[in-house]
This record gives C-alpha cells, sequence and structure tokens, in this order.
C-alpha cells in the first residue's frame, strides 16, 4: 500500500509540473550537488548513490548550513527537504535564487501535495522527488536538472552570440515611410472634413548648396503626403529687421499654415531672433522659445524634429522606454536638450535618463550603463564597441563626413558587435527627420483647425 500511496502522489505532482519522462544526458565534467536534509540518513544514502556516478557531494543539516554552502561553494544542483527546523524548505529555495538563479533546485521531501509542488515552482524548484524515492529515481531526477543547466548554459551562450553576431538595423527609411503613410491617410480625412490644405512655406535668405539641396527634399516629402510646399528666397543683403518683418506677415497669412527657416543665414542676421518672431503654431521646427517652454512642462506641440525622430524610431523597436536606463551624449538645443525633456515627459512611463556632454568625466561608464545609448555629438568615432552595454539599443544621430562617406559619432562596426540594434549612418535617424518635419507640418495645420494638441500629446510616447 505505501508503494502504491507513493506512486499515486508522484504522477499526481508530475501532473503539475508537466515534467516529460526523458532520462536526459550526463553533466560533463564532475558537477558539485548540495543535499540539505535533516535527516541524516538520508543525506548518507544520497551521498553514497551519487558518489558512484561520479558526482561531488556536500551536505547539510538544515538551511542556514545548506545556504552558507550555497554561497561558498555554488554547487550545480541542490536537494532541498521541505521540513526542516529553523529555515524551511521553502526559504531555502526562494534565498538560492538570490544567490545564483541558475543553480538547479529539486525538492525532496516525504509529504507531497500539489499545494506544495505548486509553491515550490512558484519559488524556481526545477522538479519534486516525493519520499521514499529508489536510487535510480534519484539518479534520473539529478540527470534531467543537470541536463536543464546545461541546456539553460547553451541557450544563454547561443544568445549572447547571436547578439555579437546579427545586431538588428533599425531601419530608418522604413519607420520614415510608415509615418508618411499614416500622414498621407490624415491629410485626406481632415481636407475633405475642413476644406482646408496644409501649406509649408520655406524662408531661404542668400543662395547656399546645402540649403537648396534640403529645398528639394522638402519639396518631395511634400508632395508624398499631399501638402503644399512653397519656397520664399530673399536677398542676401536683407536686414534682420526686414526679414523679421517678412516672417510676421507670413504669420498672418491664413492659406500658410507652417513655417521654417532655413539656415545658414546671412552674418547680419541673429537666427534666434528670427526664430522667435515665427508664430508658435507654425513652427514647425520647433525652436520658437514658447513650443520648447511648453515641451518643458510636459505638453509637447511641436518639438525639434530630431528629437522626435529618436523618439520615433525607439518606438519602432516596440521597447518601452518606461524605468529604462538611457544614456543621452550631447546636449544641444536642437537635439539633446529637447531629447531628454521628451524621455522625462511622462509622469510614470519616463526613462531612467543621464545626459552627457564635453565636462563629463569618464564618459564610457555613463554610456556602459544604457540600455538604449543617444549620441547626438558630431564628433566621428567619439563612442567605441567597448563603450557599449552587451545588447543595448544604439541611436546614432552624428551625421560626420570622413574620407568622403558618411559616418555617425559611433564606431558602427564595433558598436554592431555589442549592440541588439542600431541605426546606420546614413540611413537611420535622418529620414525619419524629414518625415517628422511634415508630421510638425500636419499637427501646426491641426492646430489651425483647432485642435487641442494638449488633448493629444500622447501620440509621441504611445
Amino acid at each position: 500500500m505505501e508503494t502504491r500511496s507513493n506512486n499515486e502522489k508522484i504522477r499526481e505532482v508530475e501532473d503539475v509540473f508537466g515534467r516529460l519522462s526523458e532520462q536526459g544526458h550526463e553533466m560533463p565534467g564532475r558537477a558539485t550537488i548540495l543535499v540539505v536534509d535533516d535527516e541524516k540518513d538520508m543525506r548518507d544514502s544520497c551521498r553514497r548513490t551519487l558518489s558512484k556516478d561520479g558526482y561531488l557531494i556536500e551536505t547539510a543539516e538544515n538551511g542556514d548550513r545548506g545556504l552558507q554552502i550555497v554561497r561558498d561553494v555554488k554547487p550545480d544542483l541542490v536537494l532541498v527537504d521541505l521540513k526542516m527546523p529553523g529555515m524551511s524548505g521553502m526559504e531555502l529555495l526562494e534565498k538560492i535564487g538570490d544567490v545564483d538563479p541558475k543553480i538547479v533546485s529539486v525538492v525532496i521531501t516525504g509529504y507531497p501535495t500539489k499545494e506544495s509542488a505548486m509553491e515550490a515552482r512558484k519559488r524556481n524548484a526545477y522538479d519534486f522527488l516525493p519520499k521514499p524515492f529508489t536510487p535510480d529515481q534519484l539518479r534520473i531526477i539529478v540527470k534531467r536538472g543537470l541536463s536543464q543547466f546545461i541546456k539553460e548554459e547553451k541557450m544563454e551562450t547561443e544568445l549572447i552570440d547571436e547578439k555579437k553576431r546579427t545586431a538588428k538595423l533599425i531601419d530608418g527609411k522604413a519607420v520614415a515611410q510608415k509615418v508618411k503613410e499614416e500622414l498621407k491617410k490624415e491629410i485626406v480625412e481632415l481636407e475633405a472634413k475642413h476644406q482646408s490644405s496644409p501649406l509649408l512655406l520655406a524662408v531661404q535668405v542668400g543662395e547656399n548648396p546645402a540649403s537648396t539641396s534640403y529645398l528639394k527634399s522638402q519639396k518631395k516629402g511634400c508632395e508624398e503626403v499631399g501638402i503644399d510646399y512653397q519656397v520664399q528666397q530673399l536677398p542676401r543683403e536683407i536686414s534682420e529687421k526686414e526679414l523679421v518683418q517678412f516672417i510676421k506677415e507670413k504669420n498672418e497669412d491664413e492659406k500658410v499654415t507652417g513655417i521654417i527657416l532655413q539656415m545658414p543665414l546671412p552674418k547680419q542676421i541673429d537666427a534666434e531672433k528670427v526664430q522667435e518672431a515665427i508664430d508658435p503654431k507654425k513652427d514647425v521646427e520647433g525652436v520658437n522659445p514658447q513650443n520648447m517652454g511648453l515641451l518643458f512642462y510636459g505638453w509637447p506641440g511641436l518639438v525639434p524634429c530630431t528629437a522626435l525622430a529618436v523618439m520615433e524610431l525607439i518606438k519602432s523597436t516596440g521597447t518601452s522606454i518606461k524605468g529604462k536606463q538611457v544614456t543621452l551624449v550631447g546636449h544641444s538645443a536642437l537635439v539633446g536638450k529637447p531629447l531628454a525633456l521628451l524621455l522625462l515627459s511622462s509622469e510614470f512611463d519616463s526613462a531612467t535618463t543621464t545626459v552627457c556632454h564635453i565636462a563629463t568625466q569618464d564618459l564610457a561608464a555613463q554610456t556602459r550603463r544604457a540600455e538604449i545609448l543617444i549620441v547626438a555629438v558630431g564628433k566621428p568615432g567619439l563612442i567605441k564597441g567597448d563603450m557599449i552595454r552587451e545588447g543595448a539599443i544604439v541611436i546614432d544621430v552624428g551625421i560626420n563626413r570622413v574620407d568622403g562617406k558618411l559616418v555617425g559619432d559611433v564606431i558602427f562596426e564595433e558598436a554592431k558587435e555589442k549592440a541588439s540594434m542600431i541605426t546606420p549612418v546614413p540611413g537611420g535617424v535622418g529620414p525619419v527627420t524629414a518625415a517628422m518635419l511634415l508630421k510638425n507640418t500636419v499637427e501646426s495645420w491641426k492646430i489651425q483647425l483647432g485642435f487641442d494638441f494638449r488633448a493629444d500629446i500622447k501620440w509621441r510616447m504611445d
């Protein structure tokens, strides 16, 4: 009757754990097994059986002594009796997990129940062996546990190797295209409902080859999504006062829903004063002091495009920033500072944000902490592979020309061996920044149609 009763208990507990019946494989080398049981006969019996199979055996008569051996020896597998004086087996299971979650724990008990099996499982027990058990049953359970240890070690090693081999590229072009497709649909719906159209006015003072190329890119983007686009070229000799007056006139023009001031400006003009003159509702670059101030208060309406692009790229990875260690290298007015505020703009879902700059001491120590690393400095090769945390997401905002090629601030070939995901340069942040200009243009238009942007600010973070 006793044998039948125990067999029934074994089957019942095995059903709880859903164990398979395979035998498993031997642990290579000499694995160390700890037996924690207050019965000396049980400890000695386990020692005799397992020593014959070549295992190194440690024993402990109670939970406190067992925990000390776990800390000192770090055994591969621990056999834990549930009922012991002092520290119980359940308590010991939990403390073993605190010391090293990789240690395999197997419960041995003369009082098996479904409830105790489920409770042990919650405390990371791998298996459950009711007493009395035969030497062969003990050997099987130990082999299974050590086989699981080997499997988990192998999977962890393969995962690390996989990360090293295949850091996933965050495709900025694909992210930008998705944003533009969504904008295209939204514009069609709003035009039909409000009998109005968005119009972006680009203001260029004098001629500059780089600026002219940017104008062509803006025009193409606007055409893709259905935004009207105009360029107003002004003479290089124009005074600051005259330019400000021109901007104010366009602020009053109801047909113009967005204004962008092309850089660089001639030396006689203070760019900040002109940007300040742009109506905050038409400030598609998000550089007007009022828009910056709203961002500070957690009400991001029109925000600098590159900062928005970085947030959109992080969002595209499916990674929540909530509580994440984010290190931002660079604190410029157009990227670093607004981006830091975006990362902190949610009361409960903000990142744990560190901002580094030229005065930061031991930059590598800060970047190695980052689960998400964002670099926006404009210095090629600033971030090397050994400065990146294993498995981090890396967003490289930098665009630098070196030997005729565009490169970022991060040494890409080194970084991809450490990161889980990384933006390329070119093809990463750049295309999304251009898409965010279009997004801001639509947001600007919506504000002028009477939309309350404060009621819709969570689109940035969701």
